[in-house]
């Protein structure tokens, strides 16, 4: 009962990093493209600027707890097999 409960508590947390990862990875690209077209706003790079540090952290927040979410976040002490033989992080959320 214990281990079904932390799993579950796991789930969760898994999830919402990974909502953070989302929501602040679609801010950045959605300021870009605004930035691409008001280059001297500068509250909108600010606000970039502050989705990228919180993305930076929630990236690095998941991929500690749960492992890499894109290729460039292999890390040397677990190798290119342990990106390569575990289920892409899409496949993962359907577990």
């Amino acid at each position: 009962m214990a281990e079904k409960r932390l799993k579950s508590l796991d789930s969760m947390e898994k999830a919402e990093l990974l909502r953070q990862v989302q929501m602040h990875q679609f801010s950045m690209h959605d300021l870009a493209l605004y930035l691409d077209t008001h280059p001297t706003d500068s509250e909108a790079l600010d606000a970039l600027l502050m989705h990228r540090e919180a993305y930076e952290k929630a990236a690095d927040a998941y991929v500690k707890r749960f492992g890499a979410l894109c290729k460039e976040q292999v890390e040397r002490e677990n190798g290119w097999a342990a990106w390569s033989n575990t289920p892409f992080p899409w496949e993962k959320e359907a577990n």
